[in-house]
């Protein structure tokens, strides 16, 4: 089983030591969204756990942990940016999160941490040219300690379209993504880093050899397991996604970066609520366990390559 840690929150950033206490004891417990009291418990051992996907925006808290890991197969995505607070409210200066970067790459490898820039929206302040600019400075310190970076735009959702209008923010349109795409792949190829588009079209691979991003990437992943697994391609995911798939440990409304054009933490009530319900030592990331819940032990079956060889 892949386990994504976590499209849905930022476990390194403020759940590092329940993730960890999670690993010693070789289980969590994650509830549906959609039915708290459906609850599915995911084995972490290395027995069941081909892979963990970190996604985070301050990986800070773990690195000293890292040694945790050191039997697991794992790779980060890390998003930094160009917004200041106006649109990633709780987040740390920049120089803070590309010393981060730098720290972390020089503990893992390069091979093993991706560059997010994303997602890409535009106002009054943040204009094409803006992120042309600062794509570049970032690019400039961040290169030499990734393999690639991996662009999306913005995607607006009932849950982050209040926040989103507060600042006017909006996606691009196709002619000012292409405008960012030529722009910002030019400058990749002049640091000898990688461009890949997220959910990427068509016409954006064709016309600029990019390729389309797998954010949970079997062939990373195969590049730094010791056994090779096949697996099957995320169906959950949005059209033109090459994911493979994974099962995410994290919750809603748990995540505390404060970005506007979130679409897992969009309620503030509730994000503050659930501040006191975190407790590291609980199988679930938030809360106890409600007592008429259902418990159904989760797997997702991989083939190991070497098996299949024999066939």
């Amino acid at each position: 089983m892949i386990i994504s840690v976590s499209r849905r929150t930022d476990i390194p950033a403020f759940y590092s030591d329940w993730f960890f206490q999670r690993l010693k004891e070789g289980f969590c417990y994650v509830p549906n969204p959609r039915n708290p009291l459906q609850i599915a418990k995911i084995p972490l051992n290395l027995e069941f756990t081909d892979a963990f996907v970190f996604w985070t925006k301050n990986p800070y808290p773990m690195l000293k942990k890292l040694v945790n890991l050191k039997e697991y197969p794992y790779y980060f995505h890390y998003t930094i940016t160009s917004y200041s607070n106006d649109i990633e409210i709780n987040l740390p200066r920049k120089r803070y999160l590309v010393n981060t970067f730098i720290q972390l790459s020089k503990l893992i490898g390069k091979e093993r941490i991706i560059w997010r820039y994303d997602p890409i929206l535009l106002n009054e302040h943040y204009t094409i040219e803006y992120h042309i600019k600062y794509f570049e400075i970032l690019c400039k310190n961040i290169a030499p300690y990734t393999n690639k970076v991996i662009i999306s735009f913005l995607s607006l959702y009932k849950k982050n379209l209040y926040r989103c209008n507060k600042v006017q923010a909006y996606s691009p349109n196709k002619q000012e993504q292409i405008i960012l795409i030529k722009a910002l792949h030019t400058i990749c190829l002049s640091y000898n880093i990688k461009l890949e588009i997220c959910a990427g079209e068509t016409m954006y691979i064709e016309n600029f050899s990019i390729n389309p991003a797998s954010c949970i990437d079997i062939k990373l992943i195969n590049s730094i397991k010791k056994d090779p697994i096949i697996a099957e391609k995320d169906k959950g995911q949005r059209e033109g996604c090459g994911c493979t798939k994974s099962f995410d440990i994290g919750m809603y409304n748990s995540c505390f970066n404060g970005c506007i054009y979130c679409y897992a933490a969009f309620k503030d009530e509730y994000l503050e609520n659930n501040k006191s319900k975190h407790d590291p030592k609980s199988p679930l990331l938030l809360g106890q366990i409600p007592s008429k819940a259902t418990i159904t032990e989760k797997n997702i079956n991989t083939i190991f390559d070497n098996q299949l060889s024999l066939l």
